[in-house]
């Protein structure tokens, strides 16, 4: 393993405030799910986003907030089962804009209100995660539509997904098994879309755009954990929404979390830890990022 991360955050400066480090806003979760959003929350506020905000099913609402006194949370209509109603979309215009960066899928499942609010992300001109079940609800969308949809978007605001082979197979129709050619397919469908993914496994790839490709270094066994990508999706929204470029958040993101995770084997073992306990290790993991 190394130590020496993909780059550096830069130095905090003395007269900083909240606002100066983004406003990271987490979308999911769902009655019987409301753990994985909080995850991704805590590990967002736990890498240094000024604020961040768990935007969640109703129901949803004291379980999300009982998790982190410091999550703030924004509840969106439910339909009788817990998950995001179908109208839940139309609430977020006026919750969208206070985002600096955006993350999405947790916990949400692929119910019909779920998918409106992927449609209405791949149009909102901010930085933005899918991962979980919003990549599955973008594979349940017309392919051609969705993929003009992203490639339309302003270079401000990338779209970044973060699939486990499972997903990435629902996505693309490439066999969870075959991992070489779901990287290729992965690296294609970024070149071709301007889009920038996370292809996880052992070891996690990052491809990009014009043939962008990067190799993680840190992680270990252990952190094939229920929770564990929850935790990454948090961290890559705060690194975005504290004003990372794509490409830059993204390796950094999956670096911290990588290491992040050895430190929670070296406590606990690589079959007892879980998510929490990578979560816990996440401020020891960002200290040797910092400049």
């Amino acid at each position: 393993m190394t130590l020496e991360p993909p780059l550096r955050l830069p130095t905090r400066k003395a007269a900083a405030h909240k606002g100066n480090f983004g406003r990271a806003l987490l979308l999911g979760g769902s009655r019987g799910m409301s753990g994985s959003i909080a995850l991704s929350a805590i590990a967002s506020l736990r890498v240094g986003a000024g604020l961040v905000t768990a935007v969640i099913p109703d129901r949803c609402l004291e379980t999300v907030a009982s998790f982190h006194p410091c999550i703030m949370t924004r509840p969106l209509s439910d339909d009788p089962q817990g998950r995001f109603a179908l109208e839940a979309s139309a609430t977020l215009n006026s919750i969208l804009p206070t985002a600096s960066a955006i993350g999405c899928g947790p916990g949400m499942t692929t119910c019909p209100g779920s998918i409106r609010i992927v449609e209405r992300l791949l149009q909102w001109q901010r930085p933005c995660v899918l991962d979980a079940d919003a990549i599955n609800a973008l594979s349940l969308l017309e392919d051609p539509v969705w993929k003009q949809q992203v490639a339309a978007r302003d270079q401000s605001a990338p779209l970044i997904l973060t699939p486990h082979p499972g997903e990435l197979a629902r996505l693309t129709g490439v066999a969870a098994s075959d991992r070489e050619t779901q990287i290729s397919t992965a690296a294609q469908l970024c070149d071709d879309h301007g889009l920038f993914m996370v292809v996880k496994g052992g070891p996690t790839i990052v491809v990009g755009p014009d043939g962008a490709s990067w190799q993680n270094s840190t992680g270990n066994p252990g952190m094939a954990t229920a929770g564990s990508g929850d935790v990454l999706t948090g961290i890559l929204t705060s690194f975005l929404s504290q004003g990372l470029a794509a490409w830059d958040a993204t390796r950094l993101a999956v670096w911290v979390h990588g290491l992040a995770g050895d430190f929670a084997a070296q406590q606990h073992g690589q079959a007892g830890m879980t998510a929490v306990e990578i979560c816990g290790c996440l401020p020891q993991a960002v200290k040797l990022v910092m400049s």
